[in-house]
């Protein structure tokens, strides 16, 4: 079968990601590297998402040249653009994927963040980008563009390209004096700031925070005294309250509202490209003096002094059952990764292990929904709802 003709479909310049939305919902995060291999295929370390995930340039292409006035792609537009990806034996890539949703009669929306330089995401991938590139994908980090995880479809998947780009920036700076007493290569995110550009933010910066540039810090957020915030985090924001001396560590996915104890700590991520950060879910509160490796999901409560770390199991009260682990495999090696189940209550407990010792520290959940009243009123009666 011949290729079919591109050129209706116009050229779409330089593109960090094109997001893919289907009914508000994110369905897909797309790459942009225009110009592909000779195999006509982009490799799976420069695709977001599961590994061995592959698609094409000109798949994109043909996507993005679908686009309506609104930014939108009904079913008669998808499938049209399915026939030509057919053609192009990309039928089944995400691209694809993206198409078949709009089948339906409901439009899928996409949207573009445009890349400061071309082929930024190429150069980074391999570790070979410049300096220029590497402050280029930092601004992007900084406005939120571009996210070490993207929950696509309900589930959180790993975007790589952002652990790239960063060890790429730690490759590509040296050590250098930073406010004339630290020795560093990330200068803090908010260095060489305006009054106006503090007021546009609308975050509260508490004296003696330390928040390093490469993070996206939400308006509405508060960080307080020795509060720290990591290059590659994303804090939503609307509500987030980063007590004091609580730590977002690097890549680490904040959602909306919600509340870090003084002193609680969020793991961070940087290798292997390909891991999922940790993540808090909307509305989550973590206590104070927590450690936390792992998902927690929407609205649940993490008491004071919990331990959530891998390796470490959690226990379901109202099953009666360990809740499984989220496993993901990287490089041929399986990382298990704790999960909080939504609306949940977290305490501190001990678990005995096989061989009949006690596991300290392992998490209990306590049965009942937080969305309930009446459990809701029943823990906090008990003191253990959030300290």
């Amino acid at each position: 079968m011949p290729a079919p003709d591109l050129s209706r479909f116009p050229a779409i310049g330089h593109l960090v990601l094109v997001r893919a939305y289907h009914e508000e919902r994110l369905v897909a995060v797309l790459p942009n590297l225009p110009q592909p291999s000779p195999a006509g295929q982009l490799g799976s370390a420069d695709l977001p998402g599961p590994a061995g995930q592959t698609g094409s340039a000109d798949a994109l292409r043909v996507v993005h040249g679908l686009l309506d006035r609104d930014g939108r792609i009904g079913a008669q537009g998808a499938k049209d653009g399915l026939a030509v990806l057919a053609r192009l034996g990309q039928e089944g890539s995400p691209a694809g994927g993206v198409l078949k949703r709009a089948l339906g009669g409901k439009p899928v929306t996409l949207k573009a963040i445009a890349s400061p330089v071309p082929d930024l995401l190429a150069r980074l991938g391999q570790r070979k980008g410049s300096k220029e590139d590497t402050l280029a994908f930092v601004d992007l980090l900084n406005a939120g563009d571009v996210r070490a995880a993207e929950k696509v479809d309900g589930a959180w998947q790993p975007q790589p390209y952002v652990i790239d780009g960063i060890l790429n920036f730690f490759g590509a700076h040296d050590n250098q004096r930073m406010d004339g007493q630290w020795w560093d290569k990330v200068p803090q995110k908010t260095q060489g700031w305006s009054d106006a550009e503090f007021a546009a933010a609308g975050v509260r910066f508490a004296p003696g925070c330390r928040v390093r540039t490469g993070c996206y810090i939400g308006p509405g957020t508060v960080i307080m005294n020795h509060g720290f915030v990591n290059i590659g985090a994303y804090v939503a924001g609307q509500g987030v309250m980063v007590d004091v001396a609580a730590r977002v560590a690097s890549c680490a996915q904040i959602g909306r509202n919600v509340k870090f104890g003084a002193g609680s700590g969020i793991e961070g991520i940087l290798e292997p490209a390909g891991r999922l950060p940790s993540i808090i879910e909307d509305h989550a509160k973590i206590g104070a003096m927590c450690e936390v490796s792992g998902i927690v999901g929407e609205g649940s409560v993490l008491a004071s002094g919990v331990v959530m770390a891998s390796g470490k199991r959690i226990y379901d009260e109202g099953t009666g059952k360990v809740v499984p682990n989220l496993e993901l495999t990287v490089a041929g090696v399986t990382y298990q990764i704790p999960v909080i189940p939504p609306y949940r209550l977290a305490v501190g407990g001990a678990l005995l292990s096989e061989g009949g010792r006690t596991a300290t520290d392992a998490v209990i959940l306590k049965p009942g929904d937080l969305r309930d009243r009446d459990t809701l009123k029943h823990f906090e009666k008990q003191g253990i709802l959030y300290q």
